[in-house]
């Protein structure tokens, strides 16, 4: 397991303010805790009777992010316009580069620099349409990173496309447990394709990811292409592709029915509002899912997201959504660290306590600067942090710990 060819799985300590986010969204707050792991895994956290030095960073889990994609982190933010426009003429060209797989190859290394540096120790990622970049990316990464070239059969430049069923071959043939089937979306998908996608999740219970309902032009685009269709959640429910081991990104203009029948299959909805700003998608309606029971994370969705941050995608949830639903800092940290972490682990046992500070999980450590003054109440003091990136929040970890190895550290 290694990070830009360092070895993991190291021993270590901190101390610090530490904010344990709880899967309920509730948020506890040790002011003054000692965090010890050995061989990459927390085996004591200790609460401290002193007071904390005036110094002593504030502690956070890792972020887990389930819904990114690697080969877009180099354009993030270069590009405004509305959703098929946007892909037709900035990500589809970016993404066909990465059939050199030499390029790839530098490019996953650039974007696992940024991404951990930004905090997120783990995550579901989308791949490029070529397959062939997948070992690449499952080299280059360490264990809890998973990937899924995306799958498009259509729809798209010829350059890009492959039978879902070849991408599907080639994966199988990794043998590896960290693959994931990724048709980027309906429209770059046939019927028969989509098919082949659930048939192959049922048999190899491989997390499955892709996008609905983002964008109007989108949905009435999905509409003309599956009209025997109820509408666009039920073009995957009838290829077998929703269930608790899927996640669908934004969700942002769906119907009552759709979010029922998302909240009786268990399907994760990845929710990402700096994504969703930057395309003009619309805000997603949060306090729909959570009436439904529809599952819900956070996610950065790069690169039409600006920033590999969790805690950009954090502050801009408290801020799209003021006003409209009752949302507070600790359910944000809740749905970018402990929820989709124990979603990611049930793909491995080794991630059990993914997303956590807590004895046996994984040694996943993001150090920050405390703000001055903040209070000791856990919400507040989270609201304090968000409020104090003014923007640059990919760059507030002063300290980033991924399998108890410091990988970035402020200088």
């Amino acid at each position: 397991m290694q990070l830009d060819g360092r070895t993991l799985l190291g021993d270590g300590q901190i101390s610090g303010a530490a904010l344990l986010p709880q899967p309920g969204g509730a948020l506890h707050l040790l002011p003054h805790a000692e965090l010890t792991w050995q061989h990459g895994r927390f085996t004591e956290i200790r609460a401290l009777p002193s007071p904390p030095p005036t110094d002593a960073p504030l502690l956070l889990p890792g972020f887990v992010d389930l819904h990114c994609h690697w080969p877009q982190a180099h354009v993030r933010g270069q590009f405004a316009g509305q959703l098929l426009p946007w892909l037709r003429d900035a990500i589809w060209p970016a993404e066909a580069a990465f059939a050199d797989l030499a390029l790839a190859r530098q490019h996953v290394r650039q974007f696992l620099a940024a991404i951990t540096r930004a905090g997120t120790c783990a995550g579901l990622f989308f791949g490029s349409p070529f397959a062939e970049s997948t070992p690449v990316f499952l080299e280059e990464t360490p264990r809890g990173f998973l990937e899924g070239p995306a799958i498009m059969s259509q729809n798209a430049p010829k350059a890009l496309l492959r039978p879902a069923q070849e991408t599907l071959a080639m994966l199988h043939a990794l043998h590896s447990r960290r693959v994931a089937i990724a048709p980027r979306f309906a429209p770059n998908v046939d019927l028969a394709g989509l098919r082949a996608c659930g048939d192959a999740a049922r048999a190899t219970g491989w997390p499955v990811q892709s996008h609905l309902a983002e964008n109007r032009e989108e949905i009435a685009w999905v509409r003309q292409l599956f009209p025997d269709a109820r509408d666009y959640t039920d073009v995957y429910d009838a290829a077998g592709l929703l269930g608790p081991r899927t996640v669908l990104a934004h969700g942002v203009h769906l119907a009552d029915r759709e979010l029922a029948r998302l909240a009786a299959t268990r399907t994760l909805v990845a929710h990402c509002p700096t994504s969703n700003e930057a395309l003009g998608s619309g805000r997603m309606p949060i306090e729909r899912l959570w009436a439904a029971g529809v599952p819900w994370v956070l996610a950065t969705d790069v690169g039409a997201g600006p920033s590999l941050s969790q805690l950009h995608v954090m502050q801009r949830f408290l801020s799209v959504h003021a006003g409209h639903a009752p949302v507070r800092a600790g359910e944000a940290l809740a749905r970018a660290t402990v929820i989709p972490g124990a979603w990611l682990a049930q793909f491995d046992p080794q991630l059990a306590g993914l997303g956590t500070l807590a004895v046996g999980a994984p040694a996943h450590v993001v150090a920050v600067t405390r703000p001055v003054g903040a209070p000791d109440d856990p919400e507040l003091l989270l609201q304090a942090l968000l409020a104090a990136g003014h923007g640059s929040l990919e760059a507030l970890p002063t300290r980033v710990t991924l399998w108890g190895t410091v990988v970035s550290q402020a200088q």
